[in-house]
């Protein structure tokens, strides 16, 4: 969700709100208006010079955030950990249409993770009702923590500062995600038709397609990619939504921001990009997701987390030891 941009790509008006859009952005930053039609991807390795990416290569996690092609910053945020087969993500994307939204998406991301670290290393898996609640507490110290970054922006914008966030938990056979806003977790099975998005987007369009509206009708209305929940401020509230989920087959837990899936919406879509992913490393599996995205026009900041999680043997328990750990 960015807004500074740092080319000389042609701009034009959004013919809704008539905010400034390039000529090879999906979406308008403003208003959420569709504005373009998808493009062809052609799906080969982008090179990256410095400052455009960071790649977080923790052998059973990885995690990717990058610029983009379209943006001066990157104001999106990741923090990730590993112990023992337990696994704590967090992604945030700042609200460009906030101040310091960078400050924003690291802010809540640091918070979060910091309060859902200490699962690691705990002697029990909490319970389901536990995991919630753990949840709604690290999203309420990420409010807090956002409510401190300063609102006012040197040739920025005078909204407070605010982000979208989805942290994801997982212990071997079981994964738990909780969001406020549209960055998603998504489930890539080995049986593709168990793939689904995990989280529910705070959008307009998902209102729609709550009420009963077709999706493709849904996403194609002009404010359909507007957010109807945040954190930061004037956020009514901060609850998550929380999902969990019994690891039947081995697949992927992807978590990732909206610089991916408004190019790759459907999860079907997303597995036709790693058809090998069953014997691909983690970070080969989000640079691959991650260029692909960049391919595809990379007009916003994209991060990618992925975790391959397998079911749980019977009667195992999580034990806890050594870990890895690490943010951007």
């Amino acid at each position: 969700m960015s807004s500074d941009t740092d080319t000389d790509t042609e701009v034009r008006p959004c013919p809704q709100c008539e905010s400034p859009v390039f000529d090879d952005e999906l979406y308008c930053e403003e208003c959420g208006r569709r504005v373009a039609d998808e493009p062809h991807v052609d799906h080969t390795a982008v090179p990256r010079g410095p400052g455009y990416r960071a790649e977080h290569d923790l052998g059973v996690i990885a995690g990717i955030t990058d610029r983009g092609t379209r943006r001066n910053r990157n104001e999106d945020a990741l923090a990730i950990a590993a112990v023992d087969g337990r696994i704590v993500a967090a992604v945030c994307d700042g609200v460009a249409s906030t101040a310091n939204p960078d400050q924003a998406a690291r802010a809540a991301a640091d918070t979060a993770f910091a309060r859902a670290e200490a699962l690691l290393h705990a002697q029990h898996w909490p319970r389901d009702a536990q995991l919630e609640e753990l949840l709604g507490e690290a999203f309420d110290e990420a409010q807090r923590a956002v409510l401190q970054v300063p609102d006012d922006e040197p040739d920025g914008n005078d909204q407070s500062p605010s982000t979208t966030m989805v942290v994801a938990l997982a212990a071997q056979g079981h994964v738990t995600v909780a969001n406020i806003g549209d960055s998603r977790a998504y489930w890539l099975s080995t049986d593709p038709s168990h793939a689904r998005v995990l989280t529910v987007d705070d959008s307009c369009a998902q209102e729609r397609i709550a009420e009963g509206i077709a999706p493709e009708v849904a996403y194609a209305l002009p404010d359909a990619h507007v957010i109807t929940r945040w954190i930061g401020g004037e956020a009514e509230s901060v609850t998550p939504t929380v999902v969990t989920m019994d690891v039947a087959e081995p697949g992927l837990l992807l978590v990732c921001s909206d610089g991916l899936w408004n190019y790759f919406e459907d999860p079907q879509s997303l597995l036709e990009l790693i058809p090998d992913w069953a014997v691909s490393a983690p970070i080969e599996i989000a640079r691959r997701l991650t260029d692909a995205a960049l391919l595809a026009g990379g007009h916003d900041n994209i991060t990618v987390v992925v975790v391959p999680v397998d079911p749980a043997p019977a009667g195992h328990r999580n034990g806890t030891g050594g870990g890895v750990g690490t943010k951007e």
